[in-house]
């Protein structure tokens, strides 16, 4: 009863966030898009011929050949292509929505479910594409039935590929390790001819004059490689002196050339000039005493031009002079250089002559090299010829067998990339189509959301109501409560004494309460429908 009261007193506070929060989410879900589901059925076709010969895949292959398709399926290289194809998600595309994201949403709304039979082998798979169009629906998820065969048939071939080429590389290895052997063995036989013990002491001798024949080599090569860097050195000096002769000569050149530059230090200058000066003179003397077109005055004038095409044909002449300096310069450092570059080439040719006896040196030292290691095997094999050829023979028997066992694993491998090439071994079909969806999925979700908001607006409203009503419960509110918490009987209780006008005016502030609250539940509407909307809570359970 205490509770009941306690509810009914705070009716309001209960009510209104039911609600608000009621109302948000029927809005919310009201405009919920319709969500279908198209599903096709695919199953493992067993292989066209004896399972002895082509064996099923067990439920570990499957799984693992799953995994291998779906990665390829569901990878952004194949979804992509669907976007465009079947013009999916379009707003987000529009709205300029990284492709990376609009993928991901694609795939979060692909669903491939393995099915098993009652001895928990599997035996196919269900494709389901959630779209608002079910027609887009039914097209995607018969795309990806399509695709899943493929890969299926790809990847089948390709395992059955990459089994027989890793075969045929072991087996490749195995013959040339038995190829090696058998070489071994035919080498020890042969040698056993010239590895008598008999024959011990002329090959010991033979072993010592190529040793003291090979000490002779290495110290040749060394003086040859002594004169190699001498002259090497020699060639580094003359490039020196090349790059010295060269800033020497360009000094030297600019420094002629500017000498020749300079026309103002000539006496032919000098002298044109003093004479330009002198008839400059006289004219200013003359054009004060006569006209201009007195005849001396315009024989003055004429004097100082013939004196000006003089000293512009000095000019030219100095281009000729700075010209002349400029190629004795060159020409000079030329000349030095020329004389450096022969000595150089014959410093060049002198070490690839050392360079060609190295050579033969080391074809001396290597071809000694192996006439001693030769020798040596001779003399090592002498008491073990027999222990040799027994290793080998059972070294080669061991090579064979695995070379046979090889080679029957190949021949399996060349059957099963056959059978798979001829369509023969196990695969996958579409056994369900996809379907073309009539009823949404969410539809049947949409009651229980719209109750769902209920009970939690109820209960944000219960514990609203409980929020004001706990601290109370321990203070004395009734007559009831001081009842109880005294254990005294009440004599008398003086009721509320108000006027008329206070009456009104609590009735009034209890009116303005209830539209406060009822104005705040109504403007908390639109929030909470934001919040539903940006925190998508609905949209992932639908």
């Amino acid at each position: 009863m205490e509770y009941l009261r306690m509810a009914k007193k705070r009716k309001w506070h209960i009510l209104f966030p039911a609600l608000a929060v009621f109302v948000s989410v029927f809005w919310v879900v009201r405009g919920l898009p319709s969500t279908y589901v198209s599903t096709s059925f695919l199953t493992l076709t067993p292989p066209a011929i004896s399972e002895k010969v082509a064996p099923s895949l067990t439920d570990d292959d499957l799984s693992n050949r799953l995994q291998a398709i779906n990665q390829s399926v569901l990878s952004r290289t194949a979804l992509e292509p669907m976007l465009q194809k079947f013009d999916l998600y379009a707003d987000d595309r529009a709205a300029g929505v990284p492709v990376e994201r609009i993928v991901d949403k694609m795939r979060d709304n692909v669903a491939v479910v393995p099915e098993k039979a009652d001895n928990e082998k599997v035996v196919g798979f269900r494709i389901s594409f959630r779209d608002p169009s079910p027609e887009k629906a039914r097209n995607v998820t018969a795309e990806l039935a399509k695709e899943y065969v493929t890969a299926q048939s790809v990847e089948s071939k390709r395992s059955a590929e990459t089994t027989r080429e890793f075969i045929n590389n072991q087996l490749s290895q195995a013959k040339t390790n038995l190829d090696a052997i058998e070489k071994q063995r035919l080498d020890i036989m042969a040698n056993n001819v010239e590895t008598l013990p008999e024959s011990a002491q002329g090959l010991i001798a033979q072993l010592e004059g190529l040793r003291t024949r090979e000490a002779t080599i290495s110290k040749d090569k060394e003086s040859l490689l002594n004169e190699r860097g001498r002259i090497q050195e020699s060639i580094r000096a003359m490039n020196s002196q090349m790059r010295l002769i060269e800033n020497f000569g360009e000094n030297e050149t600019k420094a002629a050339v500017q000498q020749a530059a300079r026309i103002e230090d000539t006496p032919a200058y000098a002298e044109l000039v003093k004479k330009r000066a002198e008839t400059g003179a006289r004219l200013e003397r003359l054009r004060k005493q006569y006209r201009e077109k007195h005849p001396e005055v315009i024989q003055a004038e004429a004097e100082i031009g013939k004196i000006n095409e003089e000293l512009e044909k000095l000019a030219k002449n100095t281009d000729i002079r700075v010209k002349q300096a400029n190629q004795a310069g060159s020409r000079k450092a030329e000349l030095q250089k020329q004389s450096l570059e022969i000595d150089k080439t014959k410093a060049e040719g002198q070490i690839a002559q050392i360079e060609q006896q190295l050579q033969a040196k080391d074809l001396d030292l290597t071809q000694n090299a192996g006439q001693i290691a030769l020798l040596e095997t001779k003399i090592n094999s002498i008491p073990n010829v027999r222990v040799a050829l027994e290793g080998i023979t059972n070294q080669l028997d061991l090579a064979k067998s695995a070379y046979d066992e090889l080679q029957k694993k190949f021949n399996n491998a060349q059957q099963q990339v056959e059978r798979e090439t001829n369509a023969q071994g196990e695969s996958i079909r579409v056994v369900d189509p996809a379907n073309l969806p009539a009823t949404p999925e969410n539809a049947s979700k949409r009651p229980l959301f719209i109750a769902f908001g209920a009970l939690a607006g109820l209960g944000l409203g219960l514990l609203f109501a409980a929020a004001l009503e706990i601290p109370k419960i321990f203070t004395v509110q009734s007559i009831e409560d001081a009842k109880h918490y005294t254990g005294l009987p009440v004599l008398a209780a003086v009721p509320d004494l108000l006027s008329e006008k206070e009456i009104t005016a609590n009735y009034r502030s209890h009116l303005l309460k209830v539209a406060g609250g009822f104005v705040a539940a109504v403007l908390s509407i639109p929030v909470l429908v934001m919040v539903l909307h940006v925190s998508r809570i609905i949209e992932r359970f639908s």
